[in-house]
């Protein structure tokens, strides 16, 4: 038996309150708890890189992020800085620093770690409430997916985060998450309103061409209220693309050719409004969250085809937003 921790981030409320622990079973998709690891009211998104855990975090009114050491059985918090008037719907990390993107303020904090904490290195506007809800790297380069602005902004990491750019979109599709595959010559990007799929050839640098562009939902279906899509997810061996819509509650499994994508299935995603979902370096599960009903849940994949076969093992998890997933000891 291959036993990992997870973690999940939570919207506060009545029923959570903060940053929660689960374990996973990698042979059998048994999932055991979650039970509080963290108090960290609104964790929201969590970033988990060589065990150092990062988080939004609001305290006594105050919002900004903390990072928390996963070593051993208790968590240990090595730093927190509060620079925002809200919890930051994203967070991302790397050596040096910490990147949260914030939805309502419109602005992108760069934290640096430092050996004694945490310090402010840089803070970007990208417009109030534009929605900024995601941050990706292209080499050099900085993507901020901008959902009520319709683009994506480009800043160049070598000139200080100068502005270099922005993809467009039509007016109402809603840029919210994308992905890379590992050559980075693929770019796939799902949208929140419009409930697209968005699939570009990568260039060097800022060049971005479009190649295709998919409906995820079927024509003439109307949910009340309406579907917005959320997560995206790339397989570890870049064969399948999954994608979750909330209020439809689905999760849709794409088969890649290069450039093309087909829909494969649309299945349910085992509770309701599914946000951020994983899938296990061994592409043998997936791990998803239910924020209202359903909580955590894992669904076993086909390997050969890359769908979602039996639903495996189902844990409340109340407020739920994203989920990470420790590796294997």
């Amino acid at each position: 038996m291959q036993v990992q921790n997870g973690y999940l981030g939570t919207y506060f409320s009545a029923q959570s309150d903060g940053i929660y622990r689960f374990q996973f079973d990698s042979d059998t998709g048994i999932i055991t708890g979650p039970e509080l690891y963290y108090t960290a009211p609104d964790s929201k998104y969590l970033s988990l890189y060589h065990g150092q855990l990062a988080s939004p975090i609001v305290k006594d009114g105050k919002a900004g992020v903390c990072l928390i050491d996963t070593a051993g059985e208790c968590p240990r918090l090595t730093g927190e800085l509060f620079e925002e008037t809200g919890s930051a719907c994203y967070v991302i990390q790397d050596d040096a620093f910490i990147y949260t993107a914030n939805y309502h303020e419109g602005s992108i904090l760069i934290y640096q770690k430092e050996p004694g904490g945490i310090t402010l290195y840089k803070r970007i506007e990208t417009g109030y409430k534009a929605g900024c809800h995601q941050i990706l790297f292209h080499g050099r380069i900085m993507m901020v997916p901008c959902l009520l602005r319709d683009r994506i902004l480009l800043f160049d990491m070598d000139r200080d985060f100068a502005e270099a750019g922005s993809i467009t979109f039509p007016k109402g599709t809603g840029p919210r998450h994308g992905v890379f595959d590992q050559a980075h010559k693929r770019f796939f990007l799902v949208s929140e309103l419009s409930n697209e799929l968005f699939l570009y050839e990568a260039g060097d640098g800022p060049q971005f061409t479009l190649k295709s562009v998919q409906k995820l939902l079927p024509e003439g279906r109307v949910w009340s209220p309406a579907a917005i899509s959320a997560a995206i997810r790339l397989s570890p061996d870049e064969r399948f693309l999954y994608l979750s819509t909330r209020h439809a509650d689905l999760i849709t499994v794409y088969r890649l050719h290069g450039f093309e994508a087909e829909m494969i299935q649309q299945t349910e995603s085992g509770g309701s409004y599914p946000r951020d979902f994983i899938i296990t370096g061994d592409s043998k599960f997936l791990l998803a969250v239910n924020r209202y009903e359903g909580g955590l849940v894992s669904f076993r994949l086909d390997p050969d085809t890359g769908m979602l076969t039996e639903l495996c093992s189902r844990v409340p998890a109340p407020e739920a937003v994203s989920v990470v997933l420790a590796p294997e000891a």
